[in-house]
């Protein structure tokens, strides 16, 4: 089981002074002394985001009924977060939806740690939380921000009737992946895998998640944790073996990726998809691709039903010793302002009330005592005992890495080596080692 904590350090420090001054306490009482207005910065666009965080932000005002939120997502959000800060105007609540800039945020002090000791907490009022996705924003012991949701990348989605009527099992192992894979193309009806990276300026990146889960899987969490701080390069011997071993023979041979590996680069990672849909008429079987690619999947084919015409499966391990790793990302929720209403929300969302307001949502929680019942669809739930029963969360390792590094398109950044290596314009070894030179370059300034 994955570690699910529940963090006391940081259930106080979100609860600032909610047991000690009536102002700030979340009983009857406290919620109508409480006034103000809080304002909320974020990258949500999409309705159902917005839908989500609104659902939260409601339920807080029905608490305090003399508060108000105003929320403001922008698809220049990490423009304005700075423009914000260096103005000296902040606003008091930030959800990050990458840890870099909050980090960088840390590191310039304006970022209020969650560091006040109290008394403990009611049970609604305690938080489970991936450890790992704590200790990005942790530093000396304090932790400064936490995921209000989590979503997850492992996934491989599947052409249900065909998987029924073919007899095939959902493999328990990464071996048993590869036979799959195999058997697949051996019966000739459809092409095992869909795979399409193409995605504008930033084509390459689904090829960056299939290289972390593989290193994740492969070398454990802690050789990927050196992996994405750049301690251990690209090219390094176990890297590169484990890519060569585990994800280049689904890539790259014939008969196992729908239109071929020439075709991948070409392909909209939003529209390979659709390719699973169908059942006997799909042009594949399987696909990678995270939590969200629902969306892709219900604008591809509004009729197909999870758990009818297509289901899902975690990644499977390679090493066992690394049990049954997930990757993913998460919204990091941080308080940039120090008064008692902006606490009281830090304080509120840390409950199952605001998880469960995700949750309605379609949303993964990171809190463990969220009712199952509250995930509106049957993919969201299984979505979130996968995510329940993982031995390990590991954070998207490109959105770790430095900008230029990980998440560009520029020449030695991950995204175009990806796609410069399945395009056929350089070796693995090539790709991997002008990554290495990108890194060497950032890192040293």
């Amino acid at each position: 089981m994955l570690p699910w904590l529940v963090i006391a350090v940081l259930a106080a420090a979100c609860s600032g002074a909610a047991d000690g001054d009536g102002a700030r306490g979340t009983g009857q009482d406290g919620g109508q002394a409480l006034s103000g207005e809080i304002t909320i910065l974020h990258a949500f666009t999409a309705e159902a985001d917005v839908q989500a965080l609104e659902a939260v932000t409601e339920a807080f005002e029905a608490r305090h009924p003399n508060v108000t939120v105003t929320e403001e997502g922008s698809n220049d959000f990490g423009q304005l977060a700075r423009a914000r800060i260096a103005s000296g105007t902040p606003p008091d609540i930030i959800l990050h939806p990458q840890p870099g800039l909050l980090r960088d945020f840390i590191a310039q002090g304006v970022v209020q740690p969650l560091d006040r000791p109290t008394p403990a907490r009611e049970q609604d009022a305690r938080v489970d939380l991936v450890a790992e996705v704590v200790d990005l924003t942790t530093v000396d012991g304090v932790p400064y921000a936490f995921p209000v949701r989590v979503s997850i990348k492992s996934l491989v989605w599947y052409d249900l009737p065909v998987f029924e009527s073919a007899g095939y099992e959902v493999p328990s192992t990464w071996d048993d992946l590869l036979a799959l894979t195999e058997q697949i193309a051996e019966d000739g009806r459809h092409a095992p895998w869909c795979i399409g990276i193409e995605s504008g300026e930033a084509t390459g990146w689904p090829a960056t998640d299939w290289v972390e889960d593989v290193v994740l899987r492969a070398l454990g969490p802690e050789r990927y944790d050196a992996w994405v701080a750049g301690e251990l390069a690209f090219a390094s011997p176990e890297v590169l073996d484990a890519v060569e071993q585990h994800m280049v023979p689904i890539w790259t041979t014939d008969g196992y990726v729908a239109g071929g590996r020439e075709a991948i680069a070409r392909t909209d990672f939003g529209q390979s998809v659709a390719g699973i849909l169908g059942g006997s008429d799909a042009r594949c079987v399987l696909h990678r691709q995270a939590t969200f690619i629902e969306g892709f999947i219900a604008e591809a084919d509004p009729d197909a039903t999870f758990g009818t015409d297509y289901g899902v499966f975690v990644l499977p391990p390679i090493d066992p010793d690394h049990g049954t790793p997930v990757l993913g990302a998460a919204d990091l929720a941080a308080r940039y302002t120090d008064t008692p209403a902006s606490r009281a929300f830090m304080d509120f969302i840390t409950t199952r009330e605001a998880g469960e307001g995700w949750a309605r949502g379609g949303f993964l929680s990171p809190l463990a005592d969220v009712d199952p019942t509250a995930y509106p669809t049957d993919s969201a739930r299984e979505a979130a005992r996968i995510l329940g029963e993982a031995d390990v969360f590991r954070f998207d390792g490109s959105d770790l890495m430095p900008g230029d590094v990980g998440a560009s398109s520029r020449p030695g950044s991950f995204w175009l080596e990806m796609t410069r290596w399945i395009a056929g314009d350089a070796t693995l070894e090539e790709a991997f080692a002008a990554i290495d030179r990108r890194y060497a370059e950032v890192a040293g300034g």
